[in-house]
């Protein structure tokens, strides 16, 4: 099965030149890292876990940039990629686990043998259905494939709503891969969203503390509480305590900025983070 890409043209662009030129102008940008990286062979394994935005590249690419320059300097092999399901549509806990998705730049395989160790948590069900659409894991790929054409990766899409579970599910997933050097975790999310400047930066940094500090109990009661309108906390969540069964003390941010920072409108901003979490 190849999965056909659901935004190229929209949040990115749909013709290859233009894509790997607008991924160049990411790392190059002003609130990027500055430098395009070199994939580290063979991986480093000091690198487990990533948070990375998913809006339109214009706005957060500069600040994903962050991470997949971490990404390259630690070098990878296969990610596991989650993601927040915005669609509605499919299981709680979607995987996919054969075939390919295709971007621009080509095709990217599943590693379906990971995925097949993956499937064997209880709460993930293999369905197709929720990653048609979904947006949140297709904007990574690209980024994937200007570093490393070679690499593959594993999709799942999350749905749920159940702490217990979603925790149970990073614990188990961190006790899988907490001795692959070749993976890399990437929790896609963004932060706040369509607040005011000032008042996404109040509202990020609570965010970012619970995240960085590796408390999923605390980012569950922030985001629900405050609240703190954050798409992707279940997939971060799922990263937080994979990387405590991994032995991760803590998290690095490495980028935060706004749709203002990049765009220009400061009114109605979203929130985008670039963390990374090292093995000890």
């Amino acid at each position: 099965m190849i999965r056909m890409p659901a935004v190229a043209g929209a949040f990115y662009p749909s013709k290859p030149d233009v894509l790997k030129h607008l991924i160049v102008q990411c790392f190059q940008h002003r609130l990027g890292p500055g430098n395009v990286p070199v994939l580290h062979s063979p991986p480093k394994g000091e690198l487990f876990g990533l948070i990375v935005p998913h809006a339109g590249y214009i706005y957060s690419g500069p600040i994903a940039a962050h991470s997949y320059s971490r990404l390259a300097e630690n070098g990878f092999r296969w990610v596991l990629l989650l993601g927040p399901n915005h669609t509605g549509i499919g299981r709680e806990f979607s995987i996919m686990s054969q075939g390919s998705w295709r971007t621009p730049l080509g095709d990217i395989g599943i590693e379906s043998g990971k995925a097949t160790l993956l499937k064997t948590i209880p709460q993930i069900e293999e369905d197709h259905s929720a990653h048609l659409r979904e947006h949140s894991l297709e904007v990574q790929l690209p980024f994937l494939q200007f570093l490393s054409p070679e690499a593959f990766f594993v999709p799942i899409c999350v749905s749920s709503m159940d702490l217990s579970e979603i925790k149970a599910v990073g614990k188990m997933a961190g006790e899988l891969l907490k001795e692959d050097k070749d993976a890399v975790i990437l929790a896609s999310t963004d932060l706040s969203h369509y607040h005011s400047h000032a008042t996404a930066i109040k509202l990020d940094s609570m965010a970012i503390e619970a995240i960085v500090n590796l408390d999923s109990d605390l980012l569950w009661e922030r985001v629900h509480k405050i609240p703190i309108t954050m798409c992707g906390y279940a997939p971060v969540i799922i990263l937080l305590e994979a990387c405590k069964a991994a032995g991760v003390k803590e998290g690095k941010l490495l980028k935060y900025a706004t749709s203002g920072d990049t765009g220009g409108d400061f009114s109605q901003v979203v929130g985008y983070g670039a963390i990374a979490f090292f093995k000890s």
